[in-house]
């Protein structure tokens, strides 16, 4: 958009034909109702320069010098003092300098708005350690299958799994209810060969009931719950529940029974797989070394649950489902036998 000063006697166009006449500078001044200065201005100028220059200054005077500028500048990044306080400070040995032109120093050097306050760095959390006996409990949705009716049902994983060994305990059931809880909670206890002393859930019902709470102090474990809406604090669970995901159920299971033998073969591969966490070491290990360094943490009415055969049958299943996933044939010449 052409922009012109508001106070111009003359336009564009106007000052175009000045620039290429050849008449006097007096005839073109009483025509165009201009002073022979312009005219001169204009001639001077030429055809193709007859827009409004700037008439902003190049450089702007300063009251205060270079050098009280960089005080000023280092003081305000120093203590990110507000504008008015900074005043206030240098004041007491630049008097000559207000808050205008403190002001005007922070604004050109891109300082006028104060620096928000830096965050302390906050150390990664970590899960406090303890001896055999943390265990963390979860229950995870497992996905819905046809059971043999050809009803589609959906089933429950429920998870114990042990802060300091990292031992795990998995139960497939029909309910996510209080008795369930309990019977699981129950069969846990059993399950681990180091005795229970501190159970974590979080606050879902079937955990938070009376029942459950009442079979926790019967059985002499101390019942921890995370606070609400805070599922980091049972994050050992929450993980070991992701890992479910990744490394079980992406596999096509035919059905609940299938899905509830990946489960056991998966629970006994997984206490017997070295981990980074555990420096290279197994969940079945590190068990081990600390039952043989204190025999009291020894769980007398330990009652193993693994089943010597999941993992083969876990084994079978997955070659069956890879022959579903990848077929021999894919529409094209059958696979000679």
């Amino acid at each position: 958009m052409l922009s012109i000063h508001p106070n111009a006697r003359t336009t564009p166009a106007v000052r175009a034909e000045i620039a290429r006449s050849s008449e006097p500078t007096g005839i073109l001044a009483r025509r165009f109702g201009v002073s022979t200065e312009t005219v001169r201005k204009w001639r001077r100028r030429g055809p193709a320069a007859c827009e409004d220059r700037s008439s902003r200054p190049h450089t702007l005077p300063w009251k205060a010098s270079e050098e009280e500028r960089a005080i000023v500048r280092a003081l305000r990044r120093a203590t990110g003092f507000p504008l008015d306080d900074l005043t206030f400070v240098v004041g007491h040995f630049l008097p000559h300098l207000d808050r205008d032109n403190v002001y005007r120093i922070l604004k050109a050097a891109g300082l006028s708005r104060r620096p928000p306050p830096a965050a302390p760095e906050r150390a990664a959390g970590k899960f406090k350690e303890y001896e055999l006996g943390f265990v963390h409990m979860d229950v995870k949705h497992l996905p819905k299958l046809r059971t043999a009716d050809g009803e589609l049902r959906k089933r429950f994983l429920f998870v114990a799994i042990d802060r300091r060994s990292r031992s795990v305990h998995l139960a497939v059931r029909d309910e996510e209810t209080e008795a369930v809880a309990r019977a699981f909670l129950e069969e846990a206890l059993a399950a681990f060969p180091f005795r229970v002393t501190r159970v974590l859930t979080d606050r879902g019902s079937c955990f938070t009931a009376e029942g459950f709470e009442k079979r926790c102090r019967e059985l002499g474990v101390e019942h921890r719950k995370t606070r609400p809406h805070t599922p980091r604090t049972n994050g050992m669970a929450e993980r070991f529940n992701g890992r479910v995901q990744r490394e079980v159920l992406g596999i096509t299971a035919a059905g609940h029974r299938d899905l509830e033998r990946l489960l056991a073969g998966f629970n006994s591969a997984y206490n017997a797989r070295r981990q980074r966490v555990l420096s290279g070491r197994s969940p079945e290990e590190v068990v081990r070394e600390h039952l043989a360094r204190d025999p009291g943490l020894a769980n007398p009415g330990y009652r193993p649950s693994s089943d010597p055969g999941a993992l083969a049958e876990a084994m079978q299943i997955i070659e069956r489902a890879k022959d579903v996933s990848q077929p021999d044939n894919y529409g094209g010449t059958p696979k000679p036998t």
